[in-house]
């Protein structure tokens, strides 16, 4: 088991970054990063799905963690903390309109301060739908997560990374085997599409701060497509900085996505 580089640090994390990484090497902890990912608003009757969340190096999510923790005690938000909450029939939705902009005012200097950069990949669903027409067993957040691998990869290779990247995702969402399913398609490309892509893991949001903060970045993106970030969300615009990614719709490249996974369904 890792050593634990602080006595906040919760251990569910130390064993999270063990799993994924199996490494402690000091001098590889700036070189390891994982993207830790989320969903919003992918499910087949949605107009617009977003797949988005952070790359983090070891140090930045454990970081991440105790800030974390820290800001939901500060503001008495219960743990953990889940953006659809704020809706109307959310625990939190009595929270008023300043309480919530103190709040995100400190979730976004967390996030942005702790940061590798933030991504996110945004599909609407006439885009989905021309591309994986016939293709069932491939949703809206499996073409998402690929789209992210994507420019993840790219962005990584600009940076001159060379290390493969872990994903991690919680473990709840209802779209777990399409995911898995996209995961095997980028690893079976990776002659054709150098994409550094690593393992992929599930674990709960109710004990990461990493991926409470992940939904944190795909709400927010899904919510500036769709309307706007106000009413006490505003200070979280702040996460589209010059460390955040959005990855433009390939129609190209999703194409042959497609035919990849075709190929793949034909006895």
């Amino acid at each position: 088991m890792p050593e634990l580089l602080d006595e906040n640090i919760d251990s569910h994390c130390a064993s999270t970054w063990w799993v994924l990484h199996r490494s402690n090497d000091p001098t590889r902890r700036a070189a390891l990063l994982t993207c830790y990912i989320d969903e919003s608003g992918t499910d087949s009757n949605s107009a617009i799905a977003v797949v988005g969340g952070l790359v983090l190096d070891q140090s930045q999510f454990f970081w991440i963690d105790v800030e974390w923790r820290k800001c939901l005690a500060k503001h008495r938000i219960p743990w953990p903390l889940h953006m659809k909450e704020f809706g109307p029939h959310g625990k939190l939705k009595d929270v008023n309109s300043e309480q919530r902009r103190s709040l995100f005012t400190d979730i976004n200097k967390i996030i942005s301060d702790n940061k590798t950069f933030s991504i996110a990949s945004v599909l609407t669903a006439e885009q989905y739908r021309a591309t994986f027409a016939g293709i069932s067993d491939f949703s809206m957040y499996g073409a998402c997560f690929t789209t992210l691998v994507m420019l993840n990869g790219s962005q990584a290779r600009r940076e001159g990374y060379q290390d493969d990247i872990a994903y991690l995702l919680d473990t709840g969402n209802p779209f777990k085997h399409q995911i898995l399913n996209a995961h095997a398609v980028m690893l079976s490309r990776r002659a054709d599409f150098p994409l550094n892509v690593g393992t992929l893991g599930f674990d709960s949001d109710d004990e990461l701060s990493a991926l409470q903060a992940a939904d944190v970045v795909s709400w927010s993106v899904r919510r500036k497509f769709a309307s706007e970030l106000r009413s006490g969300f505003e200070p979280l615009t702040g996460i589209f900085d010059k460390k955040h990614l959005e990855v433009p719709y390939s129609l190209e490249w999703m194409l042959d996505v497609a035919k990849t996974i075709r190929a793949k369904m034909e006895p």
